[in-house]
């Protein structure tokens, strides 16, 4: 080996130079006597990087960090004994140009003469196992602590690594064990684990779920998967806070936790909470106190479901009276998908305001160039509901003119357009509604009585609000969530003193005026519960209504509607509300324990 030369002739420099950048290694000569270090061949790209190389050939061993120049005095030392000895530094780090840290490591290699220094840069594969490393070794040093009391768990505190996959076992068994329908979703959203009772409840074997997409699993509506996504990105832990329908052979009604994995945060921990049966318990108290579109319990309100069931049964006029605001159209809607027209169109038209012409164009239409404007046929509204129901509302309000056209229609089921002198055949359910008192209209010449005694064959009447105030928490519940629905709020529930502020208002617009104060109470709403002070002004400052002292019967009655009845028509005196429902004081204070309610 004498006769080598220790480094490359010069016609090897370039591939000697190729080989040092494939090792993505620095070589550096050590001149013993000086103390410099003098670059070879090519660096590579991570060298310029480092402010203490700072490209220079003949790098400054001052900028560099003191571990460097002791572990070269060190490497001297060595020499002198072990002349050939190759030494290795252990890592160490050093700044680089973008305020982090790069970890290096050297060798100090003697070849006769000559000295060399090689300096290799760890990647980050070292950086995460001296992570990890050093992780399981501050782990362990702390288990050391709890050995002593726990001798038999010693053989199961290996290892850092070891611990947590037990941990995730360990975890997953209790899932099992509870019988707990839950999964596991990674990052991307598939499924990682099932439990036994999950494929129970979806009805689904092992190799059907694992490795699948959520959505794949869960048949959820297509309108409800952008919640149950929305909630997997953004929340730690929360729930859907309604139940989902399970779509297929036998629809089931779930709920769902959703669970943050707090080893892996990317991952999800979905618990199912199977909610049919309380579905199906909701929805059957819901029947009995709603009727399409239509909601209350009252008696008033079960004699109008009665009397919407029978006029559905026959196929003549209707009409509906009442306030307005207290939904005549809903009835006329109700009417309509009862009965036999209910496959075909159901056409609302607001009778009031318009003038003869336009509102006899409307209702019959036109032939072109039967008046200035009129540049086409146009078909009117008893053609365009044929088959189905023509809702009129505010025909009180028809002028003279059309109201003998609309009688016509009525007795010999034809229309004429105007510009038109052939009748064209219809075959239209009128159903009509007004605010008005149409015998007094008859008796003062504004309505025709014909017209009326035509129009008047059935007779629905809707009382106002504040003569079924039983019916208000359950309208406000039920337009809470049709609000929150369409705003995306979740607003839960009313506050019962907010309830006893709706219950003590007039409501001089009726359900209407209802809807729009809950609405908005749910725009100014801040939590997940409206109180008094989220409702309009003119409601929170309301006093309650005085009434004369009425018994509120015990029978037939959502039991904590009837006690906030009976509050708000004693103004909040319980002696005297348990004396209107007929029931001893201890028993009234009794029961506003139990349903929760904390009057002020």
């Amino acid at each position: 080996m004498t006769g080598l030369s220790p480094l490359p002739s010069s016609s090897d420099t370039s591939f000697f130079n190729h080989v040092l950048a494939a090792l993505d290694i620095v070589v550096l000569e050590w001149e013993v006597e000086s103390g410099a270090l003098r670059l070879q061949g090519y660096a590579p790209r991570w060298w310029q990087e480092l402010p203490a190389a700072s490209g220079a050939a003949v790098p400054d061993l001052n900028r560099w960090s003191p571990f460097l120049p002791e572990f070269l005095a060190y490497a001297q030392e060595v020499w002198k004994d072990e002349p050939d000895r190759t030494i290795t530094s252990g890592s160490w780090t050093e700044p680089d140009q973008t305020n982090g840290t790069m970890t290096l490591e050297a060798k100090a290699v003697s070849l006769g003469l000559r000295k060399l220094l090689l300096i290799e840069r760890l990647g980050s594969d070292f950086e995460n196992m001296r992570s990890i490393v050093q992780r399981a070794r501050e782990q362990m040093l702390a288990e050391e602590v709890s050995v002593k009391s726990y001798r038999s768990t010693q053989t199961s505190l290996i290892g850092q690594l070891e611990a947590s996959e037990r941990t995730k076992d360990d975890a997953l068994a209790l899932l099992q064990h509870l019988g707990l329908a839950a999964m596991v979703l990674d990052e991307r959203g598939e499924i990682t684990f099932v439990t036994d009772r999950t494929h129970e409840l979806l009805g689904m074997a092992p190799h059907e779920t694992h490795g699948r997409h959520w959505e794949q699993v869960l048949s959820v509506r297509k309108e409800d998967r952008p919640l149950i996504q929305h909630l997997l990105e953004s929340s730690p832990q929360t729930r859907t806070g309604k139940p989902l329908c399970l779509e297929g052979g036998r629809p089931r009604w779930i709920e769902l936790e959703i669970h943050r994995d707090l080893r892996h945060p990317t991952r999800r921990i979905l618990v199912i909470n199977d909610r049919t049966e309380l579905h199906a318990l909701r929805q059957a108290l819901n029947e009995q106190s709603s009727f399409h579109d239509l909601v209350g319990k009252s008696p008033a309100m079960l004699r109008v479901y009665q009397l919407v069931r029978d006029v559905a049964q026959v196929d003549t006029t209707v009409l509906i009276e009442g306030e307005t605001g207290t939904g005549k159209e809903l009835i006329a809607r109700a009417i309509h998908a009862s009965s036999a027209r209910k496959n075909k169109p159901f056409i609302a038209a607001n009778c009031a305001g318009l003038t003869d012409s336009i509102l006899t164009s409307q209702l019959f239409g036109h032939r072109r160039g039967a008046f200035t404007g009129a540049i086409q046929d146009q078909q009117g509204l008893f053609e365009a509901a044929e088959g189905g129901t023509l809702f009129l509302d505010e025909i009180g309000d028809v002028p003279a003119q059309v109201q003998t056209a609309l009688l016509r229609v009525l007795q010999e089921k034809e229309i004429t357009r105007l510009g038109e002198a052939k009748p064209r055949p219809v075959n239209v359910r009128v159903v009509a509604a007004t605010h008005h008192n149409l015998s007094e209209d008859v008796l003062r010449g504004s309505f025709r009585a014909d017209l009326l005694y035509r129009i008047r064959v059935a007779r629905v009447q809707l009382s106002p609000l504040r003569d079924r105030r039983e019916d208000i928490p359950l309208l406000a519940q039920s337009l809470l969530g049709q609000i929150c629905a369409s705003t995306g709020k979740l607003v839960e529930r009313l506050h019962p003193d907010t309830l006893r502020l709706l219950m003590s208002h007039s409501w001089p617009g009726n359900v209407r005026e209802l809807k729009s104060a809950v609405e908005f109470a749910v725009i100014s709403c801040k939590g997940n519960e409206v109180c008094p002070g989220d409702l309009p002004p003119e409601i929170a400052g309301t006093s309650v209504v005085s009434s004369p002292p009425v018994f509120i019967p015990l029978s037939n009655q959502d039991e904590k509607t009837r006690l906030l009845v009976a509050l708000s028509e004693a103004k909040g005196n319980r002696t005297e509300a348990a004396k209107r429902l007929g029931i001893s004081r201890a028993t009234f204070y009794r029961r506003l324990v139990e349903l929760e309610i904390h009057p002020r």
